[in-house]
């Protein structure tokens, strides 16, 4: 984990000479190829990831048994076939996206805000002329990092929580990359530091659709099924003054660029049922999901905390363990 500031938690972005060790080499040649991609044309990176992105799920058998068990639940009307298709995708638009990252790095904001088209901006706007900070409710998509930079390129001051990669190097790069955004808070500080920079004047990134466990979730349904799902958007609301704001992010495989979708703001929020305005949230990301699945990150735990307790086991692990054994997921 990067360190954090004792006054402030946010990461510790500046560089440390562990990083340098020989463990990390690998990773920073994968930092390398990136610099290099962020030069190279869009439809040239597009193109290798629609060669290669078939062989990249025939060897993510992990998290191919997650996506497919997410995509069961969520649209129990695809069969195998149609399963397998849209995950492809999916791959494929990630693919995409990651090979793009490096532009965050080394290209210019001009640059940048030409390879974003915008809807709903308007929003964003109205919120500002009141005086107001937004929550950006933003689903995890693959396009995420492109869109939280286009905010702080026009100008508005963001901050975010995350979860650390396990992966020293790609810590420090992703956090130094997000914090140009804005602060970057590690998920395990709490909300406090969050919402004192929301009362500060900060906007907030919000992904509401990780599963973070039983303790700290209400269950609300999410395509059908009951999901662990955080109750804290109302309560940021209600504690902060700012509105809630939908958007959507997602890569346009047509065009070679980025949508960002904005919608209307949750109104009225929130109102004095808590299960009904965390209810309306999952609604809203449904909708945006079901429009736009294969930018869904499908491979994340999202159903792996059950309603009831069944063992210590969440949704996917007896699955995960027979894939270990080299087993087929189910029996």
């Amino acid at each position: 984990m990067a360190a954090m500031s004792a006054l402030d938690p946010v990461f510790d972005t500046s560089f440390h000479t562990r990083l340098l060790h020989p463990k990390w080499w690998g990773s920073w040649c994968a930092l390398g190829l990136l610099s290099l991609l962020a030069f190279t044309p869009a439809r040239v990176r597009d193109r290798f990831a629609d060669l290669v992105s078939p062989t990249l799920l025939r060897f993510s058998k992990k998290q191919a048994y997650i996506a497919d068990t997410n995509l069961k639940i969520c649209f129990p009307g695809l069969d195998a076939a149609a399963r397998q298709a849209l995950l492809l995708k999916s791959i494929r638009v990630g693919l995409k996206t990651f090979m793009g990252f490096g532009e965050l790095s080394w290209r210019s904001k001009t640059h940048l805000a030409r390879r974003v088209k915008v809807s709903g901006w308007e929003h964003v706007q109205a919120e500002q002329a009141a005086g107001r900070p937004v929550i950006l409710v933003v689903p995890h998509t693959w396009a995420v990092d492109m869109i939280g930079r286009y905010f702080s390129m026009m100008g508005i001051n963001m901050c975010t929580m995350m979860k650390s990669p396990k992966d020293q190097v790609f810590d420090w790069y992703i956090n130094r990359e997000r914090a140009k955004a804005g602060k970057v808070y590690e998920r395990s500080v709490g909300i406090k530091p969050a919402i004192k920079a929301i009362r500060a004047g900060a906007s907030f990134f919000y992904l509401p659709d990780q599963d973070h466990g039983r303790e700290a979730s209400v269950f609300v349904p999410f395509f059908g099924r009951p999901k662990a799902t955080l109750p804290a958007l109302p309560k940021l609301v209600k504690l902060t003054g700012a509105r809630a704001v939908p958007i959507f992010a997602s890569y346009d495989e047509e065009e070679g660029s980025y949508l960002l979708e904005i919608e209307p703001p949750f109104d009225p929020y929130p109102t004095a049922d808590l299960l009904a305005d965390v209810n309306a949230m999952n609604r809203v990301v449904e909708m945006q999901v079901a429009r736009h699945p294969e930018q869904y990150m499908w491979f994340l735990k999202i159903f792996e905390t059950r309603e009831h307790r069944e063992g210590n086991d969440g949704l996917y692990e007896a699955g995960i363990r027979r894939i270990r054994k080299g087993l087929p997921p189910e029996p």
